[in-house]
């Protein structure tokens, strides 16, 4: 069954705005939730009575239920990691980094043809300092590894991982034999 959500109610205090919801519990009963926006404000302040359709709750229900729901002003925040970046230009092979990410988060990868750009690159990572550095794999696949041929734009621009080694650091192995990339390495 889905969820019933009413109409504005009158207005409250203040001209505030009520709406009622009924959220539906998945075994036949439905959690009642009261929203209030408030005038002045675009935030919502809301209220849970746990009872079913047709009856009350219990008292016990109810303790928990009416517990006022906070509101956040943005559930994410910037990462705290340096991102690695580069404008590699040359036909030199490249070992940038050590990018160090933030534990817990998506780690961008971004390599991208100023100019029509032949060659490859390579994500790689270290769990002691740099001195051993190992490619990505998944499934005993090797990921994050790419070859491009007179590419200009975009070559790579993918999540390449999610870090929870604190030990762990990230390095871009580029080469090129034509053209010019910028890299980015980030979260």
């Amino acid at each position: 069954m889905a969820d019933i959500t009413t109409p504005d109610l009158l207005p409250g205090v203040s001209g505030n705005v009520v709406k009622k919801r009924l959220v539906d519990m998945g075994d036949g009963t439905f959690a009642e939730m009261t929203v209030t926006t408030l005038a002045a404000s675009a935030n919502s302040v809301g209220t849970v009575n746990l009872g079913s359709l047709g009856g009350a709750a219990t008292a016990s229900n109810q303790t928990l239920g009416n517990a006022a729901l906070a509101s956040m002003a943005s559930p994410y925040s910037a990462a705290t990691s340096t991102p690695l970046t580069a404008t590699i230009n040359d036909t030199s092979p490249h070992s940038l980094g050590p990018f160090t990410p933030q534990l817990a988060r998506e780690i961008w990868l971004t390599v991208n043809a100023t100019t029509a750009a032949t060659g490859t690159a390579q994500i790689l990572r270290s769990t002691d300092g740099g001195v051993t550095k190992i490619g990505l794999t998944a499934a005993a696949f090797g990921i994050g590894s790419y070859a491009f041929s007179a590419i200009t734009g975009a070559i790579v621009n993918e999540i390449i991982s999610v870090e929870t080694d604190t030990a762990a650091t990230y390095y871009l192995a580029i080469a090129l034999s034509a053209g010019a990339v910028t890299c980015r390495v980030a979260q």
